[in-house]
């Protein structure tokens, strides 16, 4: 029941105001947790970002150190490849140079092979004409046995030539150009058979010893020796020698054969060679006439 006063009025007990829903709080609690909640997500998204990122990154720092190790194999293999290069061309110009120096040399031994057979045929031309000579050597030995055998003549070759040598004492008197009759007999029998070889040119020299000339009218030895020739060659152009074919030339007493003056006192007649028997003279020296033609 309810309780009276003192006057009888009712007692009365204050009450409490109903309390309000607090609408703020919750408000501000769900603001609050959410928040929370997104700054939760957002730390989480940026540290799933951030070990994204780190894992890219290291993937990176591995592809790029892979890329590193690739460039620094292949600087190193280009570099390789360079040596190679260069020591190709190295052994190219090695190569070269040792094939330039094989091609001079081969040119060098065909040019020495043609003076080889130049001279092989040089050689050839000589020992056929060197020959022939002795065939004709052994010929007019041969031809002149007699004359030879009676000491009126002497065969042999002096200087490159044959010569056919007559002594002074079969030929002339002392002091005297003109020849015997002996002489003359031996120089026509001598020139009967050389007339033979027609197409050949002879030199009849003469000589005499080293005294002085005396009670002539010749002037010296040199004088006498050249009459001497001279008349022989006279007589041999009897024999039916042709004139164009012989040469009469002195030599005085400026061509001994040694000390003995009565062999010094002589006339020679030297088979001359022929053109095609002399070496070539070297191309500075021959005339456009003389050049051989091509």
């Amino acid at each position: 029941m309810a309780k009276r006063d003192e006057t009888g009025e009712l007692i009365v007990k204050p009450t409490r105001p109903e309390r309000a829903f607090p609408w703020r709080l919750w408000l501000y609690a769900i603001l609050v947790t959410g928040l929370a909640g997104g700054a939760a997500f957002l730390a989480w998204t940026y540290r799933t970002k951030s070990l994204t990122a780190d894992a890219e990154t290291q993937v990176a720092v591995k592809d790029r150190t892979g890329c590193l190790g690739e460039l620094a194999s292949s600087k190193r293999s280009l570099e390789e490849q360079t040596k190679v290069g260069s020591d190709c061309q190295t052994a190219l110009a090695a190569g070269t140079q040792k094939a330039t120096g094989l091609e001079t040399q081969l040119k060098q031994t065909s040019t020495n092979l043609s003076a080889s057979k130049e001279e092989l045929a040089t050689l050839r031309t000589q020992r056929a004409e060197a020959d022939k000579r002795l065939a004709a050597m052994e010929d007019i030995q041969k031809q002149f046995a007699k004359m030879i055998g009676a000491g009126q003549l002497k065969v042999s070759a002096r200087r490159g030539s044959l010569v056919l040598s007559l002594p002074s004492e079969v030929l002339f008197a002392s002091g005297s150009a003109e020849v015997s009759e002996k002489g003359q007999l031996a120089v026509l029998e001598i020139g009967i058979t050389l007339k033979k070889l027609a197409d050949r040119r002879f030199l009849v020299l003469g000589h005499t010893d080293d005294q002085p000339l005396k009670g002539s009218a010749l002037q010296d030895n040199w004088a006498l020796s050249t009459a001497r020739a001279l008349n022989v060659t006279r007589t041999l152009v009897k024999a039916g020698m042709d004139p164009k074919n012989l040469v009469p030339a002195g030599a005085g007493e400026h061509d001994p054969l040694g000390k003995d003056r009565a062999r010094n006192r002589r006339i020679e007649i030297a088979l001359l060679p022929a053109i095609s028997e002399l070496p070539p003279l070297p191309a500075s020296l021959e005339t456009p006439a003389d050049a051989p033609k091509r």
